[in-house]
């Protein structure tokens, strides 16, 4: 059996058209780089089109791809500072290696606390927190009144500071 798409070319572009700002602004709120920023958006929106099939709603695909381009842009920032460790090994008064894994194994703690949160949380961690957007604007992606974004997000860090107390 064949899943085929909803999202034809002109569809999909519109999509990317419409939110590429959002995409880029939380890539570049991760990164503080603007080339990996762009870098982590387009591998992401490529991952997004190869793999388009496993979301059928328009509401949905917005979310989606800021979560690939949040993970692209974690993957690009690990292996800068695994860079930098190399790079900077030898240098005096530079952070140790243990220091480096220790953040990124708090970075890790962080990515997986929230990946486990329910979507409705989730969703609203990446789009309202990591993606640098307006209120209104988080509320319109999110399809929900800006009150009940407030009250989101209230709950969604409740959530992670639960997580991650043990931590």
């Amino acid at each position: 059996m064949s899943i085929l798409s909803p999202y034809t070319e002109k569809h999909f572009e519109g999509i990317v058209r419409e939110h590429l700002q959002f995409f880029r602004g939380m890539a570049l709120r991760i990164l503080k780089n603007a080339a990996d920023a762009d870098d982590a958006v387009q591998t992401a929106l490529l991952k997004g089109w190869n793999r388009r099939f496993f979301i059928r709603s328009s509401e949905k695909m917005v979310g989606w791809l800021g979560r690939i381009v949040i993970n692209e842009s974690y993957n690009i920032f690990r292996k800068r500072q695994r860079e930098a460790i190399v790079t900077t090994a030898s240098l005096p008064d530079v952070a140790t290696e243990s220091e480096t894994n220790s953040h990124e194994e708090q970075i890790r703690k962080l990515e997986t606390a929230i990946a486990e949160l329910p979507e409705i949380y989730r969703d609203t961690i990446l789009i309202a927190i990591l993606g640098e957007v307006g209120v209104e604007e988080a509320a319109r992606l999110l399809d929900c009144p800006v009150n009940t974004l407030y009250q989101r997000i209230h709950k969604a860090k409740q959530l992670l500071r639960e997580a991650l107390k043990d931590e």
